[in-house]
């Protein structure tokens, strides 16, 4: 994949990810705690959302190397659970935000593209030899990136948005139990990413949306 389809990747992953911690934030907000909105994290705007490894260090060398895939990450959207009315169910919700507005996104975005095919008599995919203007593959890339930051974020293992939303649902003992791997949950994640553990999940549930979605 050439630099000029990398850069455009880049602008789909920094807008998906502000998405995805502006919904949190958002929701974090309507459930009793402005802890993340008084930091301006209610917002699409990237820059309050920007971890400089994750969301510019690490990219950067991806694009620069020619890897041809993308992966990154923002700051977390910092929630105070006091403020909370019910925390446990609360944070459910909030959890489960960022991936819900994420896969939100990718059908939008795979709307959006299906009805520029039909109005449109060349379509650029990655690899293909025809061009159309940037905003297309922007559109293309928005769909894939979303859909796999909702089903990355949805596995439970702490730190992942799953592992929020697998404790409101457990019964008290059981979360308080789930709670104790806390320290552990990036240790585990990376082990399944080097493992290629991970590729077993993502990959076919990815392949069903995408289907669902009518992109290949």
């Amino acid at each position: 994949m050439n630099t000029g389809y990398m850069i455009i990747n880049y602008v789909a992953l920094l807008f998906s990810i502000s998405v995805h911690e502006c919904s949190h934030a958002w929701t974090a907000d309507r459930f009793g705690d402005s802890t993340a909105k008084r930091l301006g994290r209610v917002t699409l705007n990237p820059i309050p959302h920007i971890d400089l490894l994750g969301t510019i260090i690490l990219p950067a060398l991806m694009i620069f190397s020619g890897t041809g895939f993308l992966i990154g990450w923002a700051k977390p959207v910092p929630v105070n659970p006091s403020n909370l009315k019910n925390p446990r169910n609360d944070n459910l919700w909030i959890s489960f935000a960022g991936p819900l507005s994420n896969l939100l996104m990718g059908t939008f975005f795979a709307i959006i593209f299906h009805t520029l095919i039909r109005t449109t008599s060349s379509i650029a995919m990655p690899g293909n030899a025809s061009i159309v203007g940037p905003l297309i593959i922007f559109i293309y890339f928005s769909i894939k990136i979303n859909v796999f930051l909702a089903i990355f974020n949805l596995i439970p293992i702490f730190p992942l948005d799953g592992s929020g939303v697998l404790e409101g649902l457990l019964p008290v003992r059981q979360a308080i139990a789930y709670e104790k791997l806390r320290p552990y949950g990036f240790m585990i994640l990376l082990l399944l990413v080097y493992s290629n553990v991970l590729n077993f999940i993502i990959v076919p549930v990815s392949n069903i949306v995408f289907s669902v979605l009518g992109v290949d």
